[in-house]
């Protein structure tokens, strides 16, 4: 009968020990893998913060009650459609030259571009 609780004497090789030695060697590396993925994502949440608090965008002052804004539209014009998308608002304005889309800012409150549509011959 052999004494599974003692080292086996010297010469001897214990039944099963590669065995053994091969799942300790699969468990460091599992282990190890798991703990620089962990390592990593830290380090990708930490950046990201990071990005996000440096970022001047994102921490403009934002007027709170900006109050009435005035959009200047060309004479004789009229508003043929009004869409919010994407964090601005585009107004369809159709006149003697053709259609226009105005961005506005509703944020700020502010106009941030005219786009001038025009026909191909």
């Amino acid at each position: 009968m052999i004494d599974h609780t003692q080292n086996p004497p010297d010469g001897e090789i214990e039944e099963g020990a590669g065995a053994r030695s091969r799942y300790v060697s699969t468990l460091l590396i599992v282990v190890i893998t798991l703990g620089v993925i962990l390592v990593g994502g830290v380090a990708v949440v930490v950046g990201a913060i990071t990005k996000r608090v440096s970022d001047p965008k994102s921490n403009a002052l934002v007027r709170p009650g900006f109050g009435e804004t005035q959009i200047q539209l060309p004479a004789g014009s009229e508003i043929d459609d009004i869409i919010a998308s994407d964090g601005r608002i585009i107004v369809r304005v159709r006149d003697a030259g053709g259609t226009m889309l105005i961005l506005l800012d509703p944020r700020r409150g502010e106009e941030r571009g005219r786009i001038r549509l025009n026909e191909l011959d």
